[in-house]
C-alpha cells in the first residue's frame, strides 16, 4: 500500500510539473505570438508597405495555419507526440523571427509569413491538446475508477489554458507597445526572439501524456484483461461513443462569419489608431484591453458553463452580439477619432472572444475527447479560412473602393448570421 500510495504522489507530481511547464510555455508563446499579431502590422507600415499590403502580407500566414493546422493536428493525435511538435514549432519559430529584418521585399515577407503559419498550425493543435491530456490524466487520478470512460473537462480547467493566452497577450502587447514606444519598431524582432526562446526553455520539461499512456496501456494490456471484463452492450457504448465524438460543422460556420467580419479591423486596429492621431504608448493601452477583458472573461464564462442551465450554445450566441457591438464601436471611433469608442469596442470585443472561445473550446475537447487536436486543427483551419477571405475581399474594397471606416457599418451585420446559425448547433 506504502508502495502504491508513493507511485500516485510521484504521479501527481509529475503531472503537476509538466501542468505548470506547458502554461509557462504557453504564456511565453502568447506573449511573442500575440505582439507579432498587433504590430507585425505596424513594423511592416514602417517599412513602406501600404494598409492594402500589409493584409496581403498577413494572409500568408493565415494560409500556412489553414492548410497544415488539421494535418499536424491528426498526426498529433494518432502518433501522441504532442511535446514534440510544440517544441519542434517553437524552435522554427526562433529561426523565422530572426529573419525580419533580413528583406524589406514583400515577396519575402509573405514567404515569411506563411512558414510562421505553418509553425503555428504545428504548435496549437498540439499545445491545447496535450494541456487537455494533462488535465483529464489528473482527473482521473483524483477519481479511482475502473473502466475506461472519458473523464470530461470542466469549463473551469479549460478557462486556465484560456486565460494563460490572454495574459499573454496583454503582457505582450503593453511590453513591445512600450519598447516600440521608446527604440523604435525594430526593437520588436529581438523582443520576439527572446520571448519565444524562454517558451521553447520551458517546454522542456513537458511530459507527452498521451504518447506515455498509449506506452502503459500496451505495457499492462495482459495485466489488466483477466481483471477487467469486456462490456456486454459493446454495441450500444459504441454507438454512444460515437455519438460524443461528433462535432456539428455548424459550430465551425456561425464563426467562420464572426471572423469574417472581425478579424480585418483587429489586424489593423494598430494603424486606424496611428491614423487617428493616438501615440503608439495609449495605442498599445488601448490594443491590451482586449486581452485584459479576455483574462476576465475567460475565468467568469469557464465557472458559469459548467452550470447546467448554461450551455455552449448560449455562450456562442452572447458573444456574436458582442462582436457586432464592437465592430459598431469602432465604426464610430474612426469616424469621430474620439478613443472612447475604441476602448468600449474593445471591452465589447474581449468579452466576446471570451464567450465564443469558452464555448467552442469545451464543445470540442469534450465531444471529441480522441480526436482533439484533429478538431482542434479544424477550428484553427477554420479561423484561418475566414481570415483569408476576408482579407482578400477587404484588401480589395480598401484600395479600391471605400476606406476602412466606411466598410465597418456594413461588417457589423456579419457577426450577426453566425448568431442565427448558431440556434441549430
Amino acid at each position: 500500500m506504502k508502495i502504491q500510495n508513493a507511485l500516485i504522489k510521484s504521479e501527481h507530481q509529475r503531472l503537476s510539473i509538466s501542468k505548470i511547464s506547458l502554461i509557462i510555455a504557453i504564456f511565453f508563446a502568447s506573449i511573442a505570438g500575440y505582439a507579432y499579431f498587433a504590430f507585425i502590422p505596424r513594423f511592416l507600415y514602417a517599412k513602406g508597405f501600404s494598409e492594402g499590403q500589409v493584409i496581403f502580407i498577413m494572409t500568408w500566414m493565415g494560409i500556412g495555419m489553414a492548410i497544415f493546422s488539421w494535418l499536424f493536428g491528426k498526426i498529433s493525435d494518432t502518433s501522441g507526440r504532442r511535446k514534440l511538435f510544440f517544441i519542434l514549432a517553437l524552435f522554427l519559430q526562433v529561426i523565422v523571427l530572426s529573419l525580419l529584418n533580413l528583406s524589406d521585399h514583400i515577396v519575402f515577407h509573405c514567404v515569411l509569413n506563411f512558414f510562421r503559419g505553418l509553425i503555428l498550425g504545428m504548435r496549437m493543435p498540439a499545445s491545447n491538446a496535450l494541456f487537455a491530456d494533462i488535465v483529464e490524466n489528473s482527473n482521473k487520478k483524483d477519481k479511482v475508477i475502473i473502466n475506461l470512460e472519458t473523464i470530461e473537462v470542466s469549463g473551469t480547467q479549460l478557462s486556465l489554458l484560456s486565460a494563460t493566452k490572454s495574459t499573454g497577450w496583454a503582457v505582450g502587447v503593453l511590453l513591445s507597445s512600450s519598447l516600440i514606444g521608446i527604440f523604435g519598431v525594430d526593437s520588436l524582432v529581438l523582443f520576439l526572439v527572446i520571448t519565444t526562446t524562454i517558451s521553447l526553455i520551458f517546454a522542456i520539461p513537458i511530459r507527452d501524456i498521451k504518447k506515455n499512456d498509449k506506452i502503459d496501456k500496451e505495457s499492462d494490456t495482459n495485466s489488466t484483461e483477466e481483471k477487467i471484463l469486456p462490456p456486454k452492450t459493446s454495441t450500444s457504448e459504441n454507438i454512444t461513443s460515437r455519438k460524443k465524438s461528433k462535432v456539428k460543422l455548424i459550430l465551425f460556420i456561425s464563426v467562420f462569419f464572426r471572423q469574417f467580419g472581425v478579424i480585418p479591423f483587429i489586424q489593423i486596429i494598430s494603424i486606424l489608431l496611428f491614423t487617428a492621431g493616438i501615440p503608439d504608448e495609449l495605442a498599445g493601452i488601448v490594443i491590451a484591453l482586449n486581452p485584459i477583458l479576455q483574462i476576465v472573461a475567460m475565468v467568469i464564462n469557464g465557472r458559469l458553463i459548467d452550470n447546467p442551465k448554461i450551455s455552449e450554445k448560449l455562450m456562442l450566441a452572447v458573444g456574436f452580439t458582442l462582436s457586432t457591438l464592437a465592430l459598431l464601436c469602432y465604426g464610430i471611433g474612426s469616424s469621430t477619432g474620439l478613443i472612447f469608442y475604441f476602448i468600449l469596442g474593445q471591452i465589447s470585443l474581449g468579452f466576446s472572444w471570451g464567450c465564443i472561445y469558452t464555448g467552442a473550446v469545451k464543445y470540442i475537447v469534450n465531444h471529441a475527447p480522441n480526436d482533439r487536436a484533429f478538431y482542434t486543427g479544424i477550428w484553427i483551419t477554420n479561423l484561418q479560412i475566414a481570415k483569408i477571405t476576408a482579407y482578400q475581399i477587404f484588401t480589395f474594397i480598401w484600395i479600391s473602393l471605400l476606406t476602412p471606416a466606411m466598410t465597418l457599418p456594413f461588417a457589423t451585420i456579419i457577426p450577426l448570421i453566425g448568431l442565427i446559425l448558431v440556434y441549430w448547433l
